[in-house]
């Protein structure tokens, strides 16, 4: 009897703990993330605040969240000046001024790109969640839909044709952009939150059953998706004509409200596109000069006797290095103190692979006649009719060359949107389809998810990038 109770005693403080920790761990976790944010942020901006405007200089005490603030009303009142004339001009001032600068443009106008792809209010950009079958027929996963294929890619493939980015679980910031037919693309009626909540959590924390109703595969539920589909899209229409005669007759102004989000997206639209690239920027710069600078000998490093640093020091420095040493290494004594230093490698078990390995990866990628990496091609991935980006590395050579069928070549699948990992795949040669496009377009294309899309230069589209921003996009269910 003793033992029962004892056993029944222990139950109920078990019960008692899990029960805390379920009510104490998701409000501690969120305060703890929200508590994160508002210190990342405060820690950033605080600082810059002059002191007769920060409060923090004369209390005695700190302001959680003044960061934050700030960073509200500075991008509201940015939003508020470009929409003016002045800012218009002085953007576009700054714009040909970065249009200058050989690798700051890039990725400044890719940026740019997807900031005003992801904010339009037209865009369906991350705005619809899918069910789609991956990695093979029967087996199903869920993406989010960043456009409807335009430009090459869409000529080479089906008649309509959808960006779906497919997330990786649990960190959906990264995964693969496939190309995926508009038929076999289902609708789910889940927000966004949901299904990043979906993909995060491993299909732990699983939405109202009823929210998947749009993802029948039997041929008679994909008639009445697509009938169903229709009539909305219809239905729509007709609303957005409505609306816009109603418009027409009763022209209203936008709220106090409405116009402070409008030019808090707008001073997003503005600085985060300046941000990122100068941030970028800033970190490869301090990244070199913090791993040179100290290398350099006192009577030759300015910082030493000047009373402030000089950012790019370290950039400038290795540039000058890199050439000195390939002038130096194209003369007889270069190249012979370079054997001699290969053959010392040679000799060491486990730094001779490395050596090898890591030099005829740069002598392939380098030399004028290689073709690693200077191919964009589409191929059918991972499944019959589902198409992905990738780039040629090479012909296929020895036993992989031996073991697959005809001309076989090495592709390499990136993850998006960071486009320096992912799959090594071989292909025969004539199931690939080489794009007009440039591996910096293909890249672009690969890290926005599909918002940046090259244009088509076969059919003859304007020099000037397009964006895929697909036509309302009707939720089925």
């Amino acid at each position: 009897m003793a033992e029962s109770n004892k056993n029944g005693a222990t139950a109920r403080l078990r019960n008692y703990f899990l029960a805390g920790v379920l009510i104490t761990a998701p409000i501690s976790i969120t305060f703890w993330l929200t508590w994160r944010v508002i210190t990342f942020i405060d820690d950033r901006i605080t600082p810059i605040i002059p002191p007769q405007w920060n409060p923090e200089s004369y209390l005695p005490f700190g302001v959680p969240g003044l960061g934050l603030i700030v960073a509200l009303v500075a991008l509201t009142l940015i939003g508020f000046l470009a929409a003016g004339y002045l800012g218009r001009v002085t953007m576009r001032i700054g714009e040909r001024i970065v249009a200058r600068v050989p690798v700051i443009r890039s990725v400044y106008s890719w940026t740019k790109q997807v900031f005003e792809t992801v904010l339009s209010q037209s865009s369906a950009a991350f705005r619809e969640v899918v069910l789609i079958e991956y990695p093979r027929p029967g087996c199903w996963a869920v993406g989010f839909i960043t456009g409807t294929t335009v430009g090459e890619v869409q000529r080479l493939t089906a008649a309509t044709v959808y960006n779906v980015f497919v997330p990786a679980t649990p960190n959906p910031t990264t995964g693969f952009l496939l190309f995926v037919p508009k038929e076999d693309v289902h609708h789910l009626d889940l927000t966004v939150e949901e299904g990043i909540k979906l993909v995060i959590s491993g299909g732990i924390v699983v939405p109202d059953q009823a929210n998947f109703e749009g993802a029948e595969v039997d041929a008679a539920a994909k008639a009445q998706v697509a009938a169903q589909s229709d009539r909305a899209e219809n239905v729509e229409g007709n609303g957005r004509k409505r609306r816009r005669r109603k418009q027409t007759q009763e022209p209203r102004s936008p709220g106090f409200i409405t116009r402070l989000r409008n030019y808090f997206f707008a001073g997003i639209l503005v600085t985060a596109p300046i941000a990122i690239t100068v941030w970028l920027a800033w970190e490869f710069v301090a990244f070199v000069d913090g791993t040179v600078t100290p290398y350099i000998p006192a009577p030759w490093n300015p910082e030493t006797y000047l009373p402030f640093s000089i950012p790019g020091l370290g950039v400038v420095i290795v540039v000058l290095g890199l050439i000195m040493i390939g002038f130096l290494t194209a003369g007889f004594v270069g190249r012979s103190l370079v054997s001699a230093s290969e053959r010392l490698l040679a000799r060491m078990p486990v730094i001779r692979s490395l050596y090898s390995a890591v030099k005829q990866i740069f002598e392939t990628v380098l030399k004028e006649q290689s073709r690693a990496f200077r191919e964009v091609i589409l191929f059918e991935y991972p499944r019959k009719n589902c198409w992905a980006l990738g780039f040629i590395t090479g012909p296929a050579e020895g036993g992989i060359q031996e073991l697959t069928p005809d001309d076989t070549v090495n592709v390499f699948l990136p993850t998006t949107p960071n486009p320096t990992s992912g799959f090594l795949l071989f292909l025969p040669r004539r199931e690939t389809q080489i794009l007009s496009m440039t591996v910096e377009e293909g890249i672009k294309m690969v890290v926005s998810g599909g918002i940046v899309t090259p244009p088509d230069r076969e059919v003859g589209d304007a020099a000037e990038p397009e964006e895929s921003t697909p036509a309302p996009l009707a939720k089925s269910g």
